[in-house]
């Protein structure tokens, strides 16, 4: 390793503590990182200022127009009140069964995430679904790791989550694993119910009591929903008033509407270069999420819709302004890193340092995931978006693999990380420990990891 590299190493490791110290965040540290790689490895000045600090900037302008089509389109979704209607149904269908309880209101999560995204959201569902979870026996733990495994998956089928994916592995790379990247954690939450709420809940059942009352639980399920659905249509048509916290049934379906849209258009148009007559994938979702902000608003306040659109937008952009921020520095560090200056120190660097095969990455990835907790260098919300960038330039692995891995390690930072926001405040709230929240989710996050390096080895 030449004297540059050792150079670049050390600055990476002291930027990497600076973060997972908390004292520099990650929206000044990639913009620092990205200069500290263009001034030791010897791109001139003028380079710096047009290809990286301005170049950079605009990198990632597709994602970004998606994050903030989206966050437009999730500050609808909760003025309506379609997502506070959605979680309060789910618990009126679930009854009396802790199983079927846990199952809905983990579902409606879910639902509720399709569409929403933040910290404001975290603390509507959370402030409900807690309560509502404990009140039916359900431990503050056990409430606490389902509405976490909840967000997660509706994270994973949230366009609008795959901005830095998209922008650092392309559109096609990212939504290579969209299917599996849903499933896998629907089948791992399933686990944590079978688990953990039946046996909780039985005192001491057998297996077989304990697979018995989880089927009845999932049983009863369409038999509420069914009664829900003839509730609705059955209403006397004199009942012309209605609670004021009331929303049409048609809105409910607003959460899926984006990805509805999107599907329809691949199916008719296919995703691709526009020069062959195709839908760029994020083009597809904007239209997606402006659609289904309009239906949600004509159909709950059609006298508002100019007002609620306008606002949504303004807001919208306010919600994830860091998040703007942060692209623009992932998009300087994916600039940085490109130059051929950079490239001839770093692409050898990092061969020595990390395996070059699918297989040793891979491994190394499923032992190091943790790395990805705590701010740690696999953080996709921090070092671990220029690492990304980094092996992306080596051309040693196919993108979409490397996306499936970086995809994989973020079941660990988004479910269990202490540091999130939205762990600290569930577990202020459900009265639990971080700490003790990321030991019972910690097994289960990694499971996910495993079985996405597994998809990733079995499809690449």
């Amino acid at each position: 390793m030449t004297f540059t590299g050792v150079l670049l190493l050390l600055g990476f490791i002291l930027f990497s503590a600076l973060m997972v110290l908390r004292i520099l965040p990650a929206l000044l540290t990639l913009p620092v990182m990205a200069a500290w790689i263009a001034f030791i490895t010897g791109v001139p000045f003028t380079s710096w200022l047009n290809g990286v600090l301005l170049g950079g900037s605009l990198r990632l302008v597709a994602p970004i127009v998606l994050v903030i089509f989206g966050a437009m389109f999730a500050r609808v979704v909760r003025k309506t009140g379609v997502s506070d209607s959605i979680v309060k149904k789910a618990a009126e269908l679930s009854g009396d069964r802790p199983v079927s309880i846990a199952l809905l209101l983990t579902a409606a999560t879910a639902f509720v995430f399709l569409g929403m995204g933040g910290l404001g959201a975290v603390l509507m569902v959370g402030s409900i679904t807690i309560p509502i979870m404990t009140s039916a026996g359900i431990s503050p733990l056990d409430a606490s790791v389902l509405l976490l495994m909840g967000i997660n998956l509706g994270g994973m089928a949230n366009i609008a989550g795959y901005g830095t994916y998209i922008g650092i592995f392309g559109s096609d790379a990212a939504l290579t694993y969209y299917v599996p990247g849903i499933v896998i954690p629907a089948l791992v939450a399933l686990l944590y119910i079978f688990r953990n709420i039946s046996r909780g809940t039985g005192g001491g059942k057998s297996f077989f009591a304990i697979g018995k009352d989880f089927l009845a639980g999932i049983l009863s399920l369409p038999l509420s929903l069914g009664r829900a659905i003839v509730k609705i249509f059955s209403r006397s048509s004199t009942d012309l008033i209605r609670k004021k916290q009331d929303v049409p049934a048609a809105a409910l379906i607003t959460p899926v509407l984006p990805l509805v849209i999107i599907f329809i258009i691949r199916w008719l148009q296919g995703f691709g270069p526009a020069a062959r007559g195709m839908v760029d994938p994020v083009a597809a979702a904007v239209f997606g999420f402006i659609i289904a902000a309009l239906y949600a608003s004509l159909v709950v306040c059609p006298g508002k819709t100019i007002n609620l659109l306008t606002g949504s937008f303004v807001e919208g952009i306010q919600d994830v302004a860091g998040v703007l921020v942060l692209f623009m520095g992932i998009g300087m560090l994916v600039s940085a890193s490109a130059f051929p200056q950079a490239s001839a120190v770093i692409n050898p660097m990092l061969t020595s340092l990390l395996p070059s095969s699918l297989t040793g990455l891979l491994v190394f990835f499923g032992i190091f995931a943790p790395a990805a907790l705590y701010r740690g260098p696999l953080n996709m919300y921090g070092m671990g978006a220029g690492i990304a960038a980094l092996l992306t330039g080596l051309h040693t692995v196919p993108p979409a693999a490397l996306c499936g891995m970086f995809i994989a390690v973020g079941y660990l930072q988004g479910l269990a990380d202490p540091t999130n926001s939205h762990n600290t405040w569930i577990g202020a709230f459900a009265g639990v420990d971080t700490a003790v929240i990321l030991k019972r989710i910690l097994p289960y996050s990694w499971l996910m990891c495993i079985l996405m390096l597994l998809c990733v080895m079995f499809t690449q």
